[in-house]
C-alpha cells in the first residue's frame, strides 16, 4: 500500500450519519478531523485547514425543501466552495459522496445535482475518490429510521412490488474503506460503487428486519409517488421512491479489490 501521511482531514457534512460514525473511526486511527458545518458555509467562515491532506465531502440534501433550488445550492454550490477551500489551502485531495445510479443520464433532480457536482470534481484538477454509496446502514442511517416510525405505526408499506434490489453497506465498513483510501493511491481518480457484498430485495430487507406482529402492506406505485407529492406526513418522499424502485446494484468486487478487507453481508435492518 503506498502510504501518505494524513494527520488533518477535514470532513463536511460531520453531524450527519457517516460524518459522526466516521468521526469517531479516524479518531480511534490517530487522525485528526476538522469539522465543516453548514454554519461555516453560510457565514463564510472557516477553520484553518492549512495542515489538512484531504477533504471529505458529504455535506448534501437528498430532498427538496420549499426552496426549490435546495439540490443545486446546496449539492453543486456547496461544492464548489468546498473545491475552492482546497485549492485556497493546497488540500489535494478530495472525497466525494455522490449517489449510487447517478450518470449523465440521470432523470431525478436530486442525481442531476450529483452528477454535475462530480463533473466539477473531476474537472478541478484536483486528486478526487467519487464514492457512490448504496444504503449505508447502522444504528442511526436514514432508512432503519425510517422503518422504525412506520413499525410505531403498526404498519410498514412497501412501494410497488418490494422486489426492486438494494446492496447495501454497514457503516463500519464505510469507515474502513475512507481510512484505507486515505493511505492509497489506488483511490486516486477513480468513481467507486460503494456496496456491500449482498444485493437483496426491500421486501426481503424490510420483512427479515421486523417481527411477525407487523402489517407488511404494498401500495400501488402510482399511489405511493401522489401520496409523496401531495401528503408530508407520507412514508416516502419522492426522491426516496425513485432510489428505492431505481435497482440500483454496483461493482462489489472492485471495492472489494481496493480495500482487502471482508465485507459484512447485510441481510436485516438489524445487521
Amino acid at each position: 500500500m503506498n502510504k501518505q501521511l494524513t494527520d488533518h482531514v477535514v470532513i463536511s457534512g460531520a453531524r450527519g450519519f457517516v460524518g459522526k460514525n466516521l468521526k469517531k473511526f479516524l479518531a480511534k486511527n490517530n487522525i485528526h478531523t476538522i469539522p465543516i458545518s453548514r454554519q461555516n458555509f453560510k457565514n463564510s467562515k472557516f477553520p484553518s485547514l492549512k495542515k489538512a491532506s484531504h477533504f471529505i465531502h458529504l455535506a448534501g440534501v437528498g430532498s427538496e425543501s420549499v426552496d426549490q433550488d435546495s439540490f443545486v445550492k446546496v449539492n453543486v454550490e456547496l461544492t464548489k466552495t468546498v473545491i475552492s477551500l482546497c485549492k485556497k489551502n493546497n488540500i489535494k485531495n478530495i472525497f466525494y459522496f455522490s449517489g449510487l445510479g447517478v450518470s449523465k443520464n440521470s432523470r431525478s433532480s436530486y442525481f442531476i445535482s450529483k452528477f454535475n457536482a462530480e463533473q466539477l470534481i473531476k474537472k478541478s484538477g484536483l486528486r478526487y475518490t467519487i464514492f457512490r454509496p448504496s444504503y449505508i446502514l447502522g444504528s442511526d442511517d436514514y432508512l432503519t429510521k425510517n422503518i422504525s416510525k412506520q413499525i410505531l405505526k403498526k404498519q410498514i408499506l412497501i412501494p410497488g412490488s418490494g422486489k426492486f434490489l438494494l446492496q447495501p453497506i454497514s457503516i463500519d465498513d464505510v469507515c474502513k474503506c475512507i481510512t484505507v483510501g486515505l493511505h492509497s493511491s489506488k483511490f486516486s481518480n477513480k468513481i467507486i460503487d460503494l456496496v456491500g457484498p449482498r444485493k437483496i430485495t426491500f421486501q426481503k430487507l424490510v420483512t427479515k428486519s421486523v417481527s411477525s406482529k407487523i402489517k407488511i402492506k404494498k401500495i400501488n406505485l402510482e399511489s405511493a409517488y401522489k401520496s409523496a407529492l401531495n401528503d408530508i406526513s407520507f412514508a416516502y418522499g419522492v426522491e426516496d421512491l425513485n432510489i428505492l424502485v431505481g435497482n440500483y446494484v454496483g461493482n462489489h468486487k472492485k471495492l472489494q479489490n481496493l480495500c482487502n478487507f471482508k465485507f459484512q453481508k447485510i441481510e436485516s435492518l438489524n445487521a
